[in-house]
């Protein structure tokens, strides 16, 4: 054998012998071999609108139906002012969650601001908890008397809570 193949079993063993440690071995099979979704189940899901609803599950949904609000109305380049998650859920909306304004973005081609942004000056719409319960609203911020005010709201939850 050449040396070559002396460091290709080397390596073999080395892979082999790290992954028969206990800690390892349950991660290997836990969430390598065995994944939460199956390969079939994906493959039979890749169209992306559905891979992301499933993944992001009733805040993608509603994201998306704000963007098909805003397309209805004819509405050009909103910016949304998203409440924090702790508001959400004393609210009652509870499997709705708000997501980074990047993330906003990425999903719906809206702007975004958190009531902390240095821009939230820019906001035209406001999400608001729906009246159906895990629902969610979208509304036209009317001058800078109900920015603040919406603003003061938000800001007595703590980022993220």
């Amino acid at each position: 054998m050449s040396r070559r193949n002396y460091l290709f079993v080397a390596a073999l063993l080395v892979i082999v012998l790290f992954f028969t440690i206990p800690q390892y071995y349950r991660w290997l099979f836990s969430f390598i071999l065995k994944p939460p979704i199956s390969y079939a189940t994906q493959f039979g899901h890749l169209d992306p609108e559905e891979r992301r609803a499933s993944r992001y599950g009733n805040s993608y949904h509603v994201y998306m139906e704000a963007v098909n609000l805003f397309q209805r109305l004819q509405v050009t380049d909103p910016v949304i002012l998203l409440p924090p998650v702790g508001f959400l859920t004393k609210c009652g909306a509870v499997n709705v969650e708000t997501v980074e304004p990047a993330q906003f973005y990425y999903f719906t081609g809206c702007k975004a601001v958190f009531a902390s942004s240095p821009n939230v000056g820019l906001a035209t719409w406001v999400m608001l908890p729906g009246k159906e319960i895990n629902s969610a609203m979208l509304r036209k911020i009317n001058g800078m008397e109900d920015r603040d005010s919406l603003i003061k709201i938000f800001l007595q939850f703590k980022p993220g809570s």
